[in-house]
């Protein structure tokens, strides 16, 4: 019985496969992608990711410098001292990459470059990329700074300024992500054209293939640890208090309440009605000068419900006036007056006043935690815009990697 011999996969279908990887990768489903292209990072978050960027930045010709001295052809040597050539702004070394990098974390950020203290995952990430780039052969630095890295710029940096426009930075301040989304996929064709001058090499696609899916995994890695630190930042402040063991009511103004009548009406917060869904209330916050714990009023006329909803925030119910049930998921509580339920994180929930009066319900959540805390849609809802507590920006001075 014979067997025909398998030719060999041309170089082009070779890429086409490459690129189709390269398409799907997680990098693209990463924390940090995503809440970037939804818009919930803010500027104290970008504060943050740029800082760290900036250490990647100012050391990638370090990076095409290392796959130039891997390179066996002196051709290919001169068109990649091209690309380093631009990188570093040509005749005025003043317009290279990195310094514009650097006024944009001046102009649009605030950041003082030189006091920026880089994470020991950021430097991870850095000496990772850097050392690859120094020890691969030809073929794998090229695989690696191609497709793994010039060849994703202009959908990368897509993704960051989808975001830091939603965070309110201006179009003036974004000509570094311009500048790299328009001659990137030129540098990529040039990196690109050298990793194919390897086809006929024992192995080459595979090794192409490990080579970027290496430089993705990296950048993956490095944006998981700054969306975990982003968390962090977050409620950091509220941590550090607590520990620090010290009454945060001498730092309350003298008029600050510390008491409130249930009589007087708090801060209006949100009101809905819905005609076919039976829904009418409002709600008022208790204005008292907490962090983690928010008060809240909730009135129900006679006959209609709330809202059904659900939110990150766990919340206690005390039922001051009037009579009805709560819906719990899928179990349904009756309750009246001097009455307490319990809705845990994330449970959907309704009120719905069954009585002949008005029901009031003092809610006690600890929004003032978990609205530091979620990144993501969880407070992106009418009744939470506009009265999410943004989180802390950054104390002037304070070192980006804090």
């Amino acid at each position: 019985m014979s067997s025909q011999a398998q030719l060999p996969e041309a170089p082009q279908d070779t890429l086409v496969r490459l690129r189709a990887r390269q398409a799907a990768h997680p990098i693209w489903d990463s924390r940090l992608l995503q809440a970037c292209r939804a818009g919930h990072l803010t500027k104290a978050d970008f504060y943050y990711l740029f800082g760290q960027y900036d250490h990647y930045s100012r050391n990638f010709t370090r990076c095409l410098a290392g796959l130039m001295a891997n390179c066996e052809s002196d051709l290919f040597r001169a068109r990649l001292s091209e690309n380093l050539w631009e990188e570093g702004g040509g005749a005025a070394p003043e317009t290279r990459h990195a310094a514009i990098f650097r006024r944009f974390l001046v102009d649009a950020l605030e950041i003082e470059p030189e006091t920026i203290v880089y994470a020991d995952s950021t430097r991870y990430f850095v000496q990772s990329y850097l050392s690859h780039c120094l020890q691969a052969d030809g073929a794998a630095g090229a695989a690696f700074l191609s497709l793994g890295t010039e060849g994703i710029i202009a959908r990368l940096y897509g993704d960051f300024v989808a975001g830091l426009t939603q965070a309110g930075i201006p179009e003036a301040d974004l000509t570094f992500f311009r500048l790299h989304m328009a001659s990137d996929d030129a540098h990529a064709e040039t990196i690109e054209q050298l990793m194919v001058s390897y086809a006929d090499a024992p192995g080459w696609s595979e090794t192409c293939m490990l080579a970027m899916n290496r430089a993705l995994d990296l950048r993956h890695g490095f944006f998981d640890a700054l969306y975990e630190t982003l968390q962090h930042r977050r409620v950091a402040q509220v941590f550090d208090r607590i520990h620090a063991r010290q009454s945060l009511a001498a730092d309350l103004p003298a008029d600050a309440p510390l008491s409130h009548r249930l009589s007087e009406h708090g801060q209006p917060m949100y009101q809905n009605t819905n005609e076919r869904l039976n829904i009418q209330f409002s709600v008022e916050r208790v204005p008292f000068a907490a962090e983690v714990i928010d008060p809240r009023i909730v009135r129900i006329p006679a006959g209609k419900y709330n809202e059904n909803h659900r939110h990150a925030h766990e919340t206690v119910f005390y039922i001051v006036q009037g009579t009805g049930q709560v819906i719990i998921d899928d179990r349904t509580i009756p309750v009246q007056a001097g009455d307490i339920a319990f809705v845990p994180r994330w449970a959907t929930h309704q009120s719905q006043n069954t009585g002949a009066g008005e029901m009031v319900i003092l809610a006690l959540t600890d929004f003032g935690l978990t609205g530091r805390a979620a990144i993501g849609d969880a407070f992106h809802t009418p009744r939470h815009q506009a009265t999410e507590p943004s989180p802390p920006e950054p104390v002037q001075g304070e070192p980006p990697s804090r």
